[in-house]
């Protein structure tokens, strides 16, 4: 169940940081649209930006896990079996802001 919950978990932030990715790109389409007689969508353009969004995502993970594993090292327990085990509350909303504050951190670095 707890493995379920990480790759759902995995997934949905994935999905959300390719979504804020291609999104938060400036467009000029306003401009470009005048001159140019070729089709609305640049396709070569659009896969760099999937291609960077997916780079992006998974750069973002591997520091994110690498940051929760630097505060899991630096506190007296297993938050691990505190979360899943003793349904520590506490313990989860301490990951939680770490987790967030960390993402925020990121985003912040890759934009």
């Amino acid at each position: 169940m707890a493995k379920q919950i990480v790759f759902t978990t995995l997934m949905l932030v994935t999905v959300a940081l390719v979504a804020f990715v291609l999104f938060t790109h400036n467009a000029n389409a306003q401009d470009d649209a005048a001159t140019v007689d070729g089709p609305m969508v640049n396709f070569k353009v659009l896969g760099g930006f999937i291609i960077e969004g997916i780079v992006f995502s998974i750069v973002g993970l591997i520091i994110l896990m690498v940051g929760y594993k630097v505060f899991d090292m630096a506190t007296p327990y297993d938050l691990n079996r505190q979360i899943a085990e003793e349904n520590n509350t506490a313990a989860g909303i301490a990951v939680a802001g770490v987790l967030i504050s960390l993402g925020i951190i990121v985003a912040a670095a890759m934009g």
